[in-house]
């Protein structure tokens, strides 16, 4: 159940929805705080949750062997992280011997909406797809 201040519709893509939609959706979405510097993902590990930023800014990092990484990509509440659970697939990027990519809260931990893999898979073929005019 949602806390009454939070607001699954702060991220956009959520409130881009149709009302149906997101009314399927938002009895499987779950309130989460995101620390600064929380790990999300890994490559190659199964995805176990779908996340919907809300108030958190969160980074995707690309490390090399030696240590040095460079961020890859910034994820607001204009997006959604483990997009390949609504689209088939349900394992990060494998890893290689030479790089690896992690998910993380970065700059600004906060809020996000959080579902479960098995319910992203679930509603992606029924409602995911379907947006507002």
């Amino acid at each position: 159940m949602m806390s009454p201040s939070h607001d699954p519709t702060q991220n956009r893509l959520l409130a881009h929805l149709a009302a149906t939609d997101l009314q399927r959706l938002q009895p499987d979405l779950k309130l989460v705080p995101l620390s600064l510097g929380q790990v999300l993902y890994e490559s190659g590990v199964q995805l176990r949750h779908a996340y919907f930023p809300t108030t958190a800014i969160v980074s995707l990092l690309y490390t090399l062997a030696d240590g040095a990484s460079a961020e890859i990509a910034i994820i607001g509440n204009d997006g959604l992280i483990g997009v390949s659970l609504f689209m088939g697939g349900g394992t990060a990027r494998p890893a290689g011997q030479w790089s690896r990519a992690q998910v993380m809260p970065i700059n600004s931990p906060g809020n996000c909406s959080r579902m479960s893999s098995i319910e992203a898979e679930q509603h992606s073929a029924c409602c995911c797809a379907t947006r507002k005019p």
